[in-house]
């Protein structure tokens, strides 16, 4: 099964997010796991995902993230899986897909209206603290308001528990921040990754955003889910512009 973001209306842009389902990995991976650096390696699902998704212009190429806030520019289609350490790719390349993997993290498709540039980028709590989404959209060099964004499928508030020295980190770094926070009747505290992101892309000027309604904790059908499985797969968000 694939989801199509709605957001991105313009014909050249295309994108596509992954669930867990219709590949061939055995449990604990079943049955889409296109997380290659995990135990699984099943190089079947991306040879699967090129006939579910006729329209990709080539087999994914995946990056190794590392959590941080590095953004690179894709200036022809990248060759080796994890040959290139980041979290977040751009380009400006026809039929170049940018891709990023997930499995509770908040995948961010990025296009600007014209069709002329593309952007995926990985972001855990990490690279959100480290300002990952300005460190891309500076490098993109695109009017903040002229930017389409997807925010896909990741761990929503609920399940994601964190303590008050996580809320500190960020609330210190920033006061609006407070307001992606939630508390618990045992005094614990909540955090809401969306929130985070959107904060940061409004504060950038993003005027145009779409958040995708899936929790990936709670739906164990359609997505993996590292804080609920620990052991599991990864799903893949992808953008390109189409040649």
């Amino acid at each position: 099964m694939i989801i199509k973001p709605e957001i991105f209306t313009n014909s050249i842009i295309k994108s596509l997010q992954t669930t867990r389902s219709g590949g061939t990995s055995p449990k604990p991976y079943d049955s889409m796991n296109l997380g290659i650096f995990t135990e699984d390696e099943n190089a079947q699902n991306n040879l699967e995902l090129l006939k579910q998704a006729q329209d990709l212009p080539h087999s994914p190429i995946f990056m190794q993230q590392v959590h941080g806030n590095k953004i690179v520019e894709y200036t022809d289609i990248p060759q080796t899986h994890g040959a290139i350490k980041a979290d977040g790719c751009f380009t400006k390349k026809s039929n170049t897909i940018c891709t990023v993997l997930t499995a509770d993290c908040l995948p961010l498709l990025i296009a600007d209206k014209n069709a002329s540039i593309v952007a995926a980028v990985h972001c855990g709590w990490r690279g959100l603290y480290a300002d990952i989404i300005k460190s891309c959209i500076e490098k993109l060099q695109v009017n903040p308001v002229d930017l389409l964004c997807w925010l896909g499928p990741c761990i929503s508030y609920k399940p994601y528990r964190v303590d008050e020295q996580f809320r500190q980190k960020f609330v210190l770094k920033n006061p609006q921040f407070a307001h992606c926070f939630y508390r618990n009747k045992k005094g614990g505290w909540h955090a809401d990754l969306k929130k985070i992101a959107v904060s940061q892309l409004e504060s950038l000027g993003v005027k145009s955003i779409l958040q995708s309604p899936y929790c990936t904790h709670d739906n164990k059908g359609l997505f993996y889910s590292y804080r609920r499985d620990g052991k599991t797969g990864r799903m893949a968000s992808m953008i390109w512009l189409q040649g």
